[in-house]
């Protein structure tokens, strides 16, 4: 039977035979870690430059929403101003539900996405009930938007490869 030392200088000499079959001390946990750092380096330099495209598309229609929230503000204050010769006391109503939709768009085109998603998150654990039935609301609100804009003749079951009946 082998004594102690023995036994553990067989294997340091096992360790140091290891070390120079692998080049570190480190070995293969020293490859495997220097390949996890690689992998990891190329996954970001490969998704940099979608989240760029991400973020750049995502503030085209940021700009895109808020100038149609103009556009509408507009539309409900020429809607007043028709409103104010007959019915004053609504049309100061209507002209400050215009004045919301405006400083809505402001607040669209002036802040970034970042700002905007800081600000939903503080509104939601400031007032809980609040955020989730305007949540509903925009849902019930975007869904009959989506089911009332035109159909398309891809919609219609004709795909990109079947002729339109309509040519």
């Amino acid at each position: 039977m082998s004594s102690p030392s023995e036994i553990s200088g067989q294997y340091a000499s096992e360790k140091t035979e290891l070390n120079a079959q692998t080049g570190s001390d480190g070995g293969v946990r020293g490859q495997l870690s220097s390949l996890a750092q690689v992998a990891k380096e190329q996954a970001s330099a490969a998704v940099a430059p979608l989240k760029e495209n991400a973020r750049s598309v995502v503030e085209e229609q940021k700009q895109r929403g808020a100038g149609r929230i103009d556009t509408l503000a507009q539309a409900i204050h020429n809607a007043a101003s028709e409103l104010d010769e007959e019915i004053p006391q609504a049309a100061s109503y209507v002209h400050s539900a215009a004045g919301q939709l405006e400083r809505a768009s402001s607040l669209l085109r002036d802040n970034s996405v970042e700002d905007l998603m800081k600000l939903a998150t503080d509104f939601a654990q400031e007032r809980p009930i609040v955020f989730i039935a305007g949540a509903v609301t925009a849902g019930f609100l975007l869904a009959r938007l989506l089911r009332s804009s035109p159909e398309t003749e891809f919609d219609r079951g004709a795909g990109p490869d079947q002729e339109s009946e309509n040519l």
